[in-house]
């Protein structure tokens, strides 16, 4: 027994290792990525974040962590405040860790507000503010359209502002995994000696139902809840609760050949399928 528990321990930190070099600070961080529209003229971007301005000494130590990740921090944002929405840099120890000004793209990597306004602000001091957005990913990336507004007045709840969804990723990930599996099932059940129509159909439709609810569940772990970690254990979880329906359907309704050597083929295939849907996971990694 105890070496059984030994052994599905390091299967599983051996599982573990990519996620760990993709996230060198255990476990992983909320990020945004913004990316401004319509815009062709200098701006500061800021997030903003309901919350109280901060004041005497958490001022002073704002002003610092400020001055040294901003080199023009406007001096208006250390005491703006917008129906209790202030500058998210004056609350948060981290600012956007890559902007790319001449492509108007901005990141920010390590749990940025999932609640939040855009503010742009020029260099004569005038703004722009976005309406509110409620991020529901992860990991999500927002645009925030400004083309055709008066850029050279103060504007507040203006523009477009949208989360944008990976819809090809999500898709293309659910076509890997369900024609893969389907795939890799009914060739080891070939190679298991199964001619009959109705063990095929049997397996398609088994799979089919398996690798939706498995992939729904997978999806909300990878992009709402907690990627990486969350993915493998509901990826190994899920495997072993598919296993374990499978054994007992093919027991019973994979009648073309023996219970025992039906029993061993879902081993066999699903083992298989594990090592393909663990494969996808990786190749959809950073997708």
């Amino acid at each position: 027994m105890k070496k059984s528990l030994s052994l599905i321990f390091i299967i599983t930190l051996l599982l573990y290792i990519p996620f760990f070099i993709v996230n060198a600070d255990f476990g992983p961080k909320r990020t945004l990525d913004v990316e401004i529209v319509g815009i062709d003229e200098p701006y500061h971007i800021e997030l903003l974040m309901r919350g109280e301005l901060p004041t005497g000494d958490d001022l002073s130590d704002a002003r610092t962590m400020v001055a040294d990740a901003f080199n023009d921090y406007p001096n208006m944002l250390f005491t703006f405040d917008s129906a209790g929405y202030v500058p998210a840099s004056l609350l948060l120890p981290w600012g956007s860790r890559y902007q790319s000004p001449q492509d108007n793209y901005y990141i920010y990597s390590y749990n940025p507000p999932s609640e939040f306004k855009v503010m742009l602000v020029f260099d004569d001091g005038h703004y722009i503010i976005s309406k509110r957005i409620q991020t529901s990913l992860f990991n999500s990336k927002v645009t925030f359209n400004v083309s055709g507004l008066d850029l050279d007045a103060d504007l507040v709840n203006v523009g477009t502002i949208n989360e944008v969804f990976p819809v090809q990723t999500m898709t293309l990930e659910l076509a890997l995994r369900i024609v893969g599996t389907i795939f890799i099932e009914i060739l080891v059940l070939f190679l298991f000696g199964y001619v009959q129509k109705k063990s095929y159909k049997l397996i398609g439709i088994v799979n089919l139902v398996t690798q939706l609810t498995l992939t729904g569940f997978m999806f909300a772990a990878k992009y709402f809840i907690f990627p990486g970690l969350g993915e493998i254990f509901v990826l190994i979880m899920g495997e072993v609760m598919i296993f374990g329906a499978e054994i007992v359907i093919y027991r019973f309704y994979l009648s073309e050949k023996s219970k025992n050597r039906a029993m061993v083929y879902a081993l066999v295939a699903n083992t298989i399928a594990l090592i393909a849907s663990y494969s996808v996971m990786i190749l959809m990694l950073n997708m």
